[in-house]
C-alpha cells in the first residue's frame, strides 16, 4: 500500500453515510458537483448550490473533494491516479464516475486557491537521530577536566540531533540537550497515552 493511499484511507468511518448515495451518482453529475464544491472551498459559494434537487449526491461529492483537497496539501508528489481511482472505487463510485473524478482531482491547479486553514499539515515520513559529542569533547580538552568534571560537562554539553523527513518533502533538523530530549519523550508519551484513553471511550467509537 502506497503512502498516498494510506493518507486517503486513514479515516474510513467518515464515509458511512455517503456510501448509501454514492452508487447512485451519474457521470454527468460529477464535473458540475466538483466545480460547485471547489467554489465553496475557496470561499465563493455558487447560488445554485442551495437549489440543487439532488443535494445528497452533491454532499457526497463535496465531502470527497474536500477530503482529497486537504490531503493533497500534506504530500509533496502529485496524486497517483491509480491510488485516487482505487480510493473512489472502494467508496462505491461506478467505474466511469471514478475515472471522471480521478481526472479532475489529479489536476494540481484546482488546489491553488484552497484557503490555508483548510489544508492538512504534512505528516512524519521518517525520523533519524544521532548523538553529538563534539562540544563536550572540546570543553573537556580545553579544561583538562578530571573524571568528575568530565561527567558534568558530558551531561551539560551532549546534544541529540533529530532529523525529520516530512511527507511534503521538507527536512527538519533539531538540536536538543539531553534534558530537552527527555522532556520531548515525556510529552510524546503523555500524548499517546491520552489518545489511547480517548479511543477507549464509547463516544469516540464508530459503529
Amino acid at each position: 500500500m502506497s503512502q498516498q493511499y494510506e493518507l486517503l484511507t486513514e479515516s474510513p468511518g467518515q464515509w458511512t453515510s455517503a456510501s448509501y448515495v454514492i452508487p447512485e451518482i451519474q457521470k454527468k453529475e460529477i464535473k458540475p458537483f466538483v466545480v460547485l464544491s471547489l467554489k465553496e472551498l475557496e470561499g465563493n459559494p455558487d447560488s445554485r448550490t442551495s437549489s440543487l434537487t439532488n443535494s445528497n449526491k452533491f454532499s457526497a461529492v463535496r465531502a470527497v473533494v474536500r477530503h482529497i483537497a486537504r490531503s493533497r496539501s500534506a504530500t509533496k508528489d502529485p496524486w497517483c491516479a491509480s491510488d485516487v481511482r482505487n480510493f473512489l472505487e472502494n467508496l462505491k463510485f461506478s467505474q466511469e464516475c471514478a475515472e471522471e473524478l480521478t481526472t479532475l482531482l489529479c489536476t494540481d491547479k484546482i488546489y491553488d486557491n484552497i484557503p490555508r486553514h483548510l489544508r492538512m499539515k504534512p505528516g512524519l515520513l521518517s525520523l533519524q537521530w544521532k548523538i553529538d559529542l563534539s562540544l563536550c569533547q572540546n570543553n573537556i580538552e580545553t579544561e583538562n577536566a578530571n573524571p568528575e568534571r568530565c561527567k558534568e560537562i558530558m551531561q551539560r554539553d551532549t546534544h541529540i540531533i533529530l532529523i525529520l523527513k516530512l511527507t511534503d518533502g521538507q527536512m527538519k533538523t533539531y538540536r536538543l540537550s539531553i534534558a530537552k530530549f527527555h522532556e520531548l519523550r515525556y510529552v510524546i508519551a503523555s500524548a499517546l497515552k491520552s489518545m489511547i484513553v480517548l479511543e477507549r471511550r464509547k463516544c469516540m467509537r464508530q459503529d
